[in-house]
């Protein structure tokens, strides 16, 4: 699996922030109210950016004991983490980046469209501090993706592949740790 690329979460953001700035102003012609964030939207996307990197606790213990056995020749490798877990910590945190991208978007366009009325509300506030959070929610699970990366210097020599070419170090795919 390839890492999240920054244009891919860009991407989601710009189309977001179309739909978020262009839907809520035909609702407002239609005589409806601004979108506005709820408490529970505030609170939960962060929580979820938390929790992942709770998540990601077991990999950043792996990637120390590897740091240390690297500095200090003699020590025995850290016992590796399951390999199915990383895949889902991955998998989790790549969709958790895309979705905190779109969440970040839209919540953005509603408030490029309040900021730009005639008036200024309050109601811009849960929207500015849904974006924030949105954003946070994306950054830690680019982050724990990341974290579940490992170069091909850090793998054991029986599982490096023999197909790559010479000259070519570290490696560009997500591998199980």
């Amino acid at each position: 699996m390839k890492p999240t690329r920054v244009s891919t979460l860009l991407g989601w953001a710009i189309s977001a922030i179309t739909a978020g700035f262009l839907l809520p102003k035909i609702i407002i012609a239609g005589g409806g109210q601004t979108p506005q964030a709820g408490l529970n939207i505030i609170l939960t996307l962060p929580i979820i950016g938390m929790l992942l990197l709770a998540f990601a606790i077991p990999m950043l213990r792996y990637r120390a004991g590897l740091a240390k056995v690297a500095k200090a020749a003699g020590q025995a490798r850290p016992n590796r983490p399951n390999p199915f877990y990383a895949v889902r910590l991955v998998v989790l945190s790549k969709a958790i980046a895309i979705s905190g991208s779109i969440f970040f978007g839209w919540y953005l366009g509603v408030v490029w469209l309040q900021a730009t009325a005639p008036v200024l509300t309050d109601a811009i506030w849960p929207n500015l501090t849904a974006a924030i959070g949105a954003l946070f929610m994306s950054a830690v699970a680019i982050v724990v993706e990341r974290i579940c990366r490992i170069s091909d210097s850090d793998s054991a020599p029986s599982t490096q592949s023999k197909a790559q070419p010479e000259g070519r170090t570290g490696s560009t795919e997500v591998t199980p740790a």
